[in-house]
């Protein structure tokens, strides 16, 4: 019998020490919440949530890594992101936009080298589903003084400069980050990831006025529909994308999801309903 575990991360606030402000967000604690919903209606085993203050790289790390030890071919993992995106320089040029893109955790940037390292761990014939609301680039829209945060339209984007100006702070932290993170660069991923991401690298994920989610969750969920949701996961994702460019235009904003495939092809994982734990 297959099992499915899922791993929930939602920052509405990161630390300000590391970072030099909270990023505060309004929506993030909920869209976590509201993926953990999904995966226990579809009756995965486990779900861990991590919120805030929990959410530090080093819990988001062994989370995914003791799943990566649970795991065996025919099993799922659920992992859903909601908060800051930013990206960092690379100084290695191993990307072509010479940036590393993150997921702003609650202590520290969490690179895609990192995930990528992580996603070699898992056994061939896992599949990996993972939601990314969150964004790596885009224009920050800052609250006036004293103005309600409902009333804006609120980005998820992490400013390049000022995530420039966090990895030469702790440059040296990073560094060893990211030298512990390639000596998987030349490793297979042989489980087969699927991401979902709130926007393309070069935008901004966004939150509207008085929503209680993110963009992309609130479509998410209405495509979803309790569960009702028949097809494919490229059938769900174009769906979603549909809804959140039509609504992103009508708010004279510019926002269009992304659906990644990573590592091994698995027909099965292509043509099942998402989510989906099954045998």
């Amino acid at each position: 019998m297959a099992k499915g575990i899922s791993i929930h991360i939602g920052l509405e606030y990161i630390d300000a020490v590391h970072y030099g402000s909270d990023g505060a967000l309004r929506t993030c604690g909920k869209d976590c919440l509201d993926m953990k919903e999904i995966a226990e209606a579809q009756n995965f085993e486990s779900s861990i949530v991590l919120l805030n203050e929990e959410g530090t790289r080093d819990a988001v790390s062994e989370a995914i890594t003791n799943a990566s030890r649970e795991l065996v071919l025919g099993d799922i993992l659920f992992i859903s992101y909601s908060g800051h995106g930013g990206s960092v320089p690379n100084e290695n040029s191993d990307e072509e936009d010479e940036k590393d893109e993150s997921w702003c955790l609650f202590d520290g940037f969490f690179l895609d080298d990192e995930l990528y390292a992580l996603w070699t761990k898992f056994a061939e014939g896992v599949r990996i589903m993972v939601v990314s609301d969150s964004c790596h680039s885009g224009t920050v829209t800052k609250v006036p003084p004293g103005q309600d945060p409902s009333s804006m339209i609120i980005s998820k984007y992490f400013p390049d400069e000022e995530a420039k100006k966090v990895y030469f702070e702790h440059k040296s932290f990073y560094l060893e980050v990211k030298g512990l993170a390639s000596k998987s660069k030349g490793l297979e991923v042989k489980a087969s990831v699927k991401l979902i991401a709130g926007c393309q690298d070069d935008e901004s994920s966004y939150v509207l006025p008085a929503d209680e989610n993110s963009l992309l969750t609130r479509e998410l969920n209405r495509v979803w529909d309790a569960g009702q949701f028949v097809g494919t996961t490229v059938d769900f994702f174009e769906q979603i994308k549909e809804g959140v460019e039509r609504i992103a235009n009508d708010n004279k904003i510019y926002q269009k999801p992304n659906l990644y495939n990573i590592g091994k092809c698995n027909e099965r994982f292509n043509t099942q309903k998402p989510f989906g734990i099954y045998e």
